[in-house]
């Protein structure tokens, strides 16, 4: 019988079969790194290569993976360095990975238990063999087999720039005796281009990410910042040229192979799923509608408010965090604050106090609308790029604070 991939009891076995796996690769991994330790010179028809896993449906997993394969027939040894293993039961951390934080660990498995990762979940794997000389790649074996020691094996993770895949570019590069010219300027214009592209099918993620991701997400990014995309850094590869005065130059790639391929028949077909921009639009249509019988009926919608404003305060929270607190790249400066800030939060609660809501609520409505208004004329201006989905509720935070405007100045009148 075969089992459709939405049917609960093959997903029951496809995540048994991936934790077995992972129990599998934790323990193969002790072996794979000793086997790996066991020499220190490699045979004449080893070869490392560059492994580059295509993207995957999680979201830990939509930006691919990438790992070194060091392949040695002569002496038994075909492993895979990971840089991307990282430990959950380590202390506090889901604080640490918030707070940027979280420490990554370098490991190895053997190839075939790489491979069978990402077969079983259907994701491809890309493999360029690298036209590397014996003394090259004696060095590269060397610094791996440094790194992967109890007191070098584990690093500060950066998202773009200390990653699974920075860190082989950069210890692959740095065992090449020449110079590596990408001829190639990448194709993305920005750090937040390249999010966007990786994470197109899954609009909530990249909806929350781009409340994290500060102004300097959007500034001009060169390859090397661009690289920390596996697919990038395989497309790199495949142009680089090595240039060396006495060897000559020669392409960095020496071959390129699909030891596995995406099988499209296994793929889930896709139906529509409600966005952050329907949802938004929505939101907008509602405080909109609300609003308008607010104003004919002359009474106060404090819940509309408590509501609306409670949310916005939490988002503002989480950004003034990893504005102030956070280690994590290009979130310290984001212009979201102007009308994202966690005194929406504090103006919730306050509603719940009747003494505050007469004229007190309707002021602070009205002081935050030269900040919102500047905010939605600054997308004509600030360095720092607004999504679709954020325009609604900007607008919908305009529009109470335009009916508090308009209240308050009632209020003065009839003083």
């Amino acid at each position: 019988m075969v089992l459709s991939r939405t049917n609960p009891l093959y997903r029951q076995k496809y995540w048994l079969s991936l934790f077995m796996l992972c129990l599998c690769c934790f323990f193969n991994s002790v072996t794979s790194s000793a086997a790996a330790q066991s020499t220190d010179k490699p045979g004449e028809k080893s070869y490392f290569s560059l492994l580059t896993a295509s993207p995957g449906k999680e979201v830990w997993s939509q930006y691919g993976h990438t790992g070194i394969r060091f392949h040695d027939p002569e002496n038994k040894l075909d492993v895979v360095f990971n840089y991307g293993l990282f430990d959950f039961s380590s202390p506090n951390f889901i604080w640490r990975f918030v707070t940027g934080q979280t420490d990554y660990i370098v490991g190895t498995c053997s190839f075939f238990d790489f491979m069978l990762e990402y077969q079983m979940t259907n994701r491809g794997v890309t493999e360029q063999i690298l036209n590397l000389t014996q003394q090259e790649k004696a060095d590269l074996l060397h610094a791996l087999l440094v790194n992967i020691q109890p007191e070098n094996r584990v690093y500060r993770y950066n998202f773009f720039y200390k990653n699974c895949s920075t860190l082989p570019r950069d210890i692959i590069v740095k065992a090449i005796r020449g110079k590596v010219d990408y001829r190639w300027p990448g194709k993305f214009k920005s750090l937040r281009d390249e999010v966007h592209h990786f994470t197109n099918n899954s609009p909530w993620t990249q909806f929350g990410i781009d409340f994290a991701l500060g102004a300097k997400a959007d500034n001009k990014a060169d390859l090397c910042s661009q690289q920390f995309a596996p697919d990038v850094l395989k497309e790199s590869f495949s142009h680089a040229m090595i240039f060396n005065d006495s060897l000559g130059t020669r392409p960095l790639v020496l071959q390129t192979l699909h030891p596995a391929s995406i099988d499209p028949e296994l793929n889930e077909s896709g139906s529509f799923k409600v966005g952050p921009i329907w949802v938004m639009w929505l939101v907008f249509l509602t405080t909109g509608a609300l609003t308008v019988l607010e104003i004919r009926k002359k009474k106060q919608y404090h819940v509309l408010d408590a509501v609306l404003f409670a949310v916005t305060g939490l988002a503002g929270c989480i950004i003034f965090f990893l504005v102030c607190f956070s280690e994590h790249p290009t979130t310290d400066v984001n212009y979201l604050l102007l009308w994202l800030h966690p005194l929406h939060l504090l103006y919730a609660i306050a509603l719940s106090i009747p003494a505050f809501r007469p004229k007190a609520a309707s002021l602070y409505k009205a002081v935050n609308l030269p900040f919102q208004l500047f905010a939605l004329a600054g997308t004509l201006f600030l360095p720092q790029t607004l999504h679709p989905a954020m325009y609604p509720l900007l607008l919908s935070l305009m529009l109470r604070s335009m009916a508090g405007y308009l209240n308050y100045k009632q209020l003065l009148k009839h003083e």
